[in-house]
């Protein structure tokens, strides 16, 4: 096994730990086993991250500090939690952005794309307006609702930086998403419609996969690869 791999496997015991946590509810242990897991991970790849790279520095700056910030049970912190995340996802994008190279897509890629985009809209506008019996005031509303385009804006990005790439650099970030996305989705069911263990849990294991998918990404360096080498 390689030594990346081997750093990773040790990031199972902070999931171990994470999901009892979410099971019986001990936030502060969550909270500090999901900060944990990037000990491991820096120290694994430190040799392949660039920390002069701004999008890669101020992600992982913003990260720590969403971390941080779920110690603290306030709306109004849930709140700036969610202006964090939006603001780190800009980074990602941007990250993304600079190794997206336009094609020439067929009419069959862009039939793909528009459905993915239309199914994903459709999915979020639904899940904001189960959200939406349960927003407090306007203010609350209109943060969720700029965070979901948000979310929109991550997952089209996404889908274009994997369609005009061919590397594995690529499919970290498209999973990536897919992970972010799916998270959050799940984060505010079981704050706002469906307080249920299963969904918590799912939700962990989304967020400690993002978090490695994330390292990943900026670890990796982008290079054209045969589709058998993505395996």
């Amino acid at each position: 096994m390689k030594p990346s791999g081997l750093y990773i496997l040790a990031c199972l015991p902070f999931l171990f730990v994470n999901l009892f946590a979410v099971i019986y509810k001990w936030e502060i242990v969550a909270g500090i086993s999901y900060l944990a897991v990037l000990v491991p991970l820096i120290t694994g790849f430190n040799h392949r991250l660039k920390w002069t790279n701004i999008n890669f520095s101020f992600f992982m700056l913003l990260l720590v500090i969403s971390g941080l910030s779920n110690f603290i049970d306030s709306a109004y912190v849930n709140l700036i939690i969610l202006l964090i995340g939006m603001f780190s996802y800009v980074f990602l994008a941007r990250e993304a952005l600079k190794y997206t190279q336009r094609q020439t897509a067929n009419r069959y890629m862009l039939v793909l794309f528009f459905v993915l985009i239309a199914m994903n809209m459709y999915f979020l506008f639904g899940h904001l307006q189960e959200m939406e019996n349960h927003f407090l005031n306007f203010l609350e509303w209109s943060f969720y609702t700029i965070y979901y385009i948000m979310l929109l804006i991550l997952g089209i990005v996404g889908l274009i930086y994997y369609l005009n790439s061919y590397s594995r650099k690529s499919v970290y970030f498209v999973t990536l998403v897919m992970a972010l996305v799916i998270a959050d989705v799940l984060r505010d069911m079981a704050d706002f419609y469906l307080q249920v263990t299963s969904v918590q849990i799912l939700e962990s294991l989304l967020r400690f996969a993002s978090v490695i998918l994330a390292v990943l990404f900026f670890a990796t360096r982008e290079k054209k690869l045969r589709l058998i080498n993505l395996v």
